[in-house]
């Protein structure tokens, strides 16, 4: 029973030595990315917080078939103040 728990702490160290490893490279290559992208705006002459969208593909239009939906009439009711004392 002793060499179980023993067993789970041990595994319970180890994975969390992993992970640790892993999130510290994946805020390594975060950061790395991020200053980069800071670099390659500063090199294209843009101020800080400028903003540019550029589209990869031309959207499709969206069609919406004729037969879609129906069409509803109303009437609007005025409701006087007589009407509203009552």
């Amino acid at each position: 029973m002793f060499f179980l728990f023993a067993g789970i702490w041990l595994l319970g160290i180890v994975l969390r030595s992993l992970l640790a490893g892993w999130l510290r490279r994946r805020t390594a290559e975060y950061n790395r990315a991020a200053k980069e992208a800071q670099r390659e705006g500063q090199r294209q002459g843009r101020r800080e917080g400028e903003v540019t969208v550029e589209a990869t593909r031309a959207a499709a239009e969206k069609k919406v078939n004729r037969g879609v939906g129906e069409y509803v009439e109303f009437e609007e009711i005025t409701v006087t103040e007589e009407e509203k004392e009552r």
